[in-house]
């Protein structure tokens, strides 16, 4: 049955009970259509239209949305969201992010940020492990009590509902003490191709390319900004504790494998490893080693190179890893 709601008919003139029903609209704006959802209503008396204030008031807010999305600014839902998701004011907020002290302060009064801004804000509403490493190397911006308690509030996120790639990330972060973002991209592939070799599944679904640099997972490289990252100023131990029971026993097992006897390895040894394994090699198809590409790394092939290398390394546990490493090296 459909919704009903009061309104006021301009028909009638009267407040009457109406039924809501949803559309869609397009509305022109400086010679550009914008489509978005919108509800309206239906006088029940005189079959007129009747909305809702408040619902005119969401459909309005649909149209802005949709306009701000087409042009690549964030919507005000997702600013008015990121203060609260991770409890913190707005002025620590702005510091933290290198803006001036108001700056998110007008952008909550509604201020349009330009694009610039919204992929910032949009990044850190996503992702909880962009937001804490932010928070981290940002942590002389705020007073120790405002810092707690918004770490606390983001490693919330991370470990209720933060996606599995991000949990490893911070795991492998906190571990090693490492912001290479080319050295934990291999990490990441190490782990989820030894995860399937040891319990027959990934440690997380998401997809791999071959880029020029080896194995990268594109979503997490956007969402990181690693790049100039002060590594005194990294999580420790107290995150990778923290997270530890998201993971299964045997997850944890590839994890700690991958910290002591991969990570221990310069990020360009491990690119240089990965040029070598068939996973890249059968990716990029023919394509010279210094050329671009974001050919897909597919499970399936990850998952074959892993289980020969369990196979002819005789591995027994992820900690084995480390006779495949020591003879690529040596």
């Amino acid at each position: 049955m459909a919704e009903r709601q009061s309104a006021f008919c301009e028909h009638c003139r009267k407040m009457v009970e109406v039924e809501l029903a949803e559309a869609t609209e397009t509305t022109e704006l400086d010679g550009v259509a914008y489509s978005y959802p919108v509800v309206h209503g239906v006088c029940l008396e005189c079959g007129e239209p009747a909305t809702p204030a408040a619902v005119q008031d969401e459909n309005q807010r649909a149209f802005t949305k949709a306009v701000r999305k087409a042009n690549g600014i964030v919507d005000q839902d997702t600013v008015e969201d990121v203060p609260k998701k991770y409890s913190i004011g707005k002025r620590p907020l702005s510091r933290m992010l290198g803006w001036g002290e108001h700056t998110y302060s007008r952008f909550l009064d509604g201020d349009v940020p330009s694009r610039d801004y919204s992929k910032t804000i949009e990044r850190i509403a996503r992702s909880p492990l962009a937001y804490l490493l932010k928070l981290y190397n940002n942590i002389n911006e705020m007073s120790d009590v405002a810092f707690r308690k918004s770490k606390d509030a983001a490693l919330r996120v991370l470990h209720d509902s933060g996606e599995a790639i991000e949990r490893a990330a911070a795991y492998l972060i906190a571990r090693t003490g490492s912001g290479s973002p080319l050295a934990l991209q291999k990490e990441l592939y190490y782990a989820d191709g030894l995860c399937i070799s040891y319990s027959g599944a990934p440690l997380f679904p998401d997809r791999c390319e071959a880029w020029r640099y080896g194995p990268v997972f594109p979503r997490l490289w956007e969402d990181l900004e690693l790049k100039g990252v002060d590594e005194s100023l990294l999580f420790g131990d107290e995150v990778a504790n923290y997270l530890a029971d998201t993971f299964s026993n045997r997850e944890l097992e590839v994890l700690d494998a991958v910290t002591r006897y991969v990570a221990c390895f310069s990020p360009y040894v491990l690119r240089d490893c990965t040029h070598d394994e068939s996973p890249w090699i059968d990716a990029r198809a023919g394509i010279p080693d210094d050329a671009p590409s974001n050919n897909e790394m597919t499970l399936e092939g990850i998952g074959s190179f892993f289980r020969d290398l369990w196979e002819r390394y005789d591995m027994e546990q992820p900690a084995d890893i480390r006779r495949y490493m020591q003879a690529r090296i040596a």
